[in-house]
């Protein structure tokens, strides 16, 4: 057996961090374990090559884009996988490398981890191209056909504010056009295509 893998778990819940644990320590391929409650816990490590793995459940990151880019940041040679235990903003994990759910099996669960025992991760997603909450819904509405009047009047904002949202968002996700526009919010499961089909 070669080096054993190093791996962080950001876990709140004593039960969930155990049982990941457990099922971590099963697998063939040795690794070792190091546990936070918390992020500011998990920051305290340092070293972002002290870790070969981060496992973090979002809700420690109190969507918050900012604790999510710090993370990132700091283990920007890591493979930060995402453990799924609850509703959770769907912007920030898409940051991660991979995502488990408390819901996966056993063995979905390693094979998720063991992909990335000899991985380097991907690029360090730009953390400022995501979308914010009122920018999604934004885009919702304007996906749906909807007017800039008619958002405005919907999400109770001015027209003013719907225009700057929209050029916040084309200049995030790159795209000018609203039917560029629409296809990002569907290849990115903001509006169910089955909407369009009446």
């Amino acid at each position: 057996m070669g080096t054993r893998c190093k791996i962080l778990i950001i876990e709140p819940s004593v039960i969930i961090r155990e049982g990941i644990a457990a099922i971590l320590q099963q697998m063939k391929d040795g690794v070792e374990l190091s546990f936070a409650d918390t992020l500011d816990e998990a920051l305290k490590f340092g070293q972002s090559e002290l870790f070969k793995i981060v496992i973090i459940n979002p809700v420690t990151l109190n969507n918050s884009k900012k604790n999510l880019n710090n993370l990132l940041t700091l283990y920007n040679k890591t493979n930060v996988v995402g453990l799924i235990s609850n509703h959770y903003d769907r912007n920030l994990s898409d940051n991660f490398a991979d995502n488990i759910f408390v819901t996966d099996r056993h063995e979905t669960i390693t094979q998720i981890i063991s992909k990335h025992f000899n991985t380097t991760p991907a690029a360090t997603n730009d953390i400022d191209n995501t979308l914010s909450e009122r920018e999604i819904d934004v885009l919702k509405l304007l996906a749906t056909g909807k007017s800039n009047k008619e958002i405005a009047e919907e999400l109770f904002i001015s027209i003013h504010t719907v225009i700057s949202h929209r050029k916040n968002i084309s200049n995030k996700i790159g795209v000018k056009s609203t039917a560029a526009l629409v296809i990002y919010a569907v290849a990115n499961g903001l509006i169910d295509v089955d909407s369009f089909t009446e």
